[in-house]
Formats: C-alpha cells, sequence, structure tokens
C-alpha cells in the first residue's frame, strides 16, 4: 500500500470549499433568474392592477364632487395628488364625456370607470399625467364645465 504523502492532506479541505462554494453560487444564480424571469413581473403586474383601481376610485371620487351644488357662477380648481408612477410607469389619466380611464404601457393595468355627474355639468375632455392633479370647475348652476387640468 502507498503511503500518505503530507504534502497532499492540505487538498481535500480546499477541494470541498469550492465546491461549496459553486454549489450555492448556482442555487443562487437559479433562484434569482426563477424569481426574475415569472414570479416578480407577475406580482408586479398584480400589485399594479390593485393600485391603478384604488387611483381611478381616489380621482373619480374627487372629481364627482368637485362641482358644488351653489347657485351663480363659479371658479373653482381642487389639487388631488396621486402616486408618479405605477408599476415603475408613468400613466395618465383621461377624462372623455362621462368617463374616466387610467391609460398605463401594460395593458393588464389600464382601467375606466363611468362619472356619476350632475346633468348641468358638461365634462371636457382631458388628459393629464399622474402625480398632482388639478380639477377645475367653472360656470353657471345650469352649465358648468368639468375638466382635468396640468399640475401647480
Amino acid at each position: 500500500m502507498g503511503k500518505l504523502s503530507t504534502a497532499s492532506r492540505g487538498m481535500t479541505p480546499v477541494v470541498s470549499k469550492t465546491l461549496a462554494i459553486g454549489l450555492a453560487t448556482l442555487y443562487i444564480a437559479g433562484m434569482t433568474t426563477a424569481l426574475l424571469g415569472g414570479v416578480v413581473p407577475a406580482y408586479e403586474t398584480r400589485a399594479g392592477g390593485e393600485l391603478s383601481e384604488r387611483v381611478l376610485a381616489t380621482a373619480a371620487g374627487e372629481i364627482e364632487r368637485a362641482p358644488p351644488a351653489v347657485a351663480g357662477s363659479v371658479e373653482r380648481q381642487t389639487t388631488l395628488t396621486l402616486p408618479e408612477t405605477i408599476a415603475n410607469d408613468e400613466y395618465r389619466l383621461k377624462l372623455s364625456n362621462s368617463t374616466l380611464a387610467l391609460v398605463h404601457p401594460d395593458g393588464a393595468i389600464e382601467r375606466e370607470t363611468h362619472l356619476s355627474l350632475p346633468p348641468a355639468v358638461t365634462p371636457q375632455n382631458s388628459t393629464v399625467s399622474g402625480g398632482r392633479v388639478v380639477i377645475e370647475v367653472s360656470g353657471s348652476l345650469a352649465n358648468r364645465t368639468l375638466g382635468l387640468g396640468d399640475k401647480q
């Protein structure tokens, strides 16, 4: 039988540690690829969809409350603060007739709702980016206009 040389005894711990580091690196790389390739984007889209529903509901509620029920002519501006982005992308609020739509680059996040406005209020077609939104109401009680304006 051959004798074990004292010069090669230190190789076993080095080889085992190198293999352990290699396996750990492969595990981490595999998990990162799996999460960033499927789980995280799907979660981000679902979370973005829920946030867009809340943003749209908040904006619709403020727009519906904006026209005052007072006699005479009014000039009123209400500022609404919404998130700047949804799912790391900018979005727009589009007011068209009595419909408020949230327009987003990801179609799964887009939403729209019908507004309940008084019959004498005419919505002006307008589009604004998210963030600070100005709701503008003007005119007499019998003929008021409502629109979305730029940020102040």
